[in-house]
């Protein structure tokens, strides 16, 4: 990559929310950038084109974190590549370096952090973007939506205090959440808990604090392997409703 030319990134992220954030935030950063909604997808990308650097998901259903880029390595690509995740403890961490991940990055991640692990690791980047009206220390002041289920002070942070690129995401995690609504109360426990694993990240982008603390009660009940969680089951059903109605009413 010289200094003039626009570093080539692929970002391959199966929840849809942190997907749509990260392709605009690195465009907004002065990238190319191409998305795969799984690792499957990443692996025919890689296939095809050349790419400076690679921001990969832990865990997606299909192929992701460890296995994700052993494949690629396998298959000739060497580009640099960062793991990401709603969740990294240093275990985690620790294996994703030894597998050859040059950092990690746990969601929700902003413009800000972002654009600094990349100067880090692509050295030769220029940054030509210009800066936002608003910064994040001052999104930090934004008051909070009326609504106590839904939360804008760390959204809009969490996006670089973009109100029209929160409202877009806030936009495709309604349609999520409307679609997996019907399906939550009988969904096999090992989909639910890699449901509710992807939701976390989103409820951290969109301000929906409620429904993730829930989730991750959930899913915490669900890797104990406990019985006894229809209570918790009923409540984040519950909060899931809630998020809805708040998200339709601002």
């Amino acid at each position: 990559m010289t200094e003039d030319a626009a570093a080539h990134v692929l970002v391959a992220d199966d929840e849809p929310v942190s997907l749509e954030y990260l392709l605009g935030a690195l465009r907004e950063l002065g990238f190319r950038v191409d998305g795969a909604a799984n690792g499957g997808q990443a692996l025919i990308a890689c296939a095809t084109a050349t790419y400076d650097l690679l921001l990969l998901d832990r865990r997606m259903p299909d192929l992701g974190g460890v296995a994700l880029l052993r494949e690629l390595r396998r298959k000739g690509c060497d580009s640099i590549a960062i793991a990401t995740s709603a969740e990294l403890d240093a275990a985690m961490r620790a294996q994703l370096v030894q597998a050859g991940y040059a950092d990690t990055l746990t969601k929700p991640i902003g413009v800000e952090r972002l654009a600094a692990l990349l100067a880090a690791h692509l050295p030769h980047w220029n940054r030509q973007r210009p800066q936002t009206a608003a910064s994040s220390l001052e999104v930090a002041a934004v008051p909070m939506s009326s609504s106590a289920v839904i939360e804008d002070g760390a959204a809009l942070a969490s996006v670089g205090g973009d109100r029209q690129t929160l409202q877009s995401l806030r936009g495709l995690f309604a349609s999520e959440l409307e679609a997996a609504l019907p399906r939550i109360a009988v969904m096999p426990a090992g989909e639910l808990g890699d449901w509710l694993h992807r939701l976390r990240a989103s409820c951290r982008y969109c301000g929906a604090v409620r429904l993730g603390n829930s989730a991750e009660e959930l899913e915490r009940r669900l890797k104990a392997a406990t019985d006894g969680h229809d209570r918790e089951l009923a409540e984040f059903i519950d909060i899931v409703q809630q998020t809805l109605d708040a998200l339709a009413n601002p």
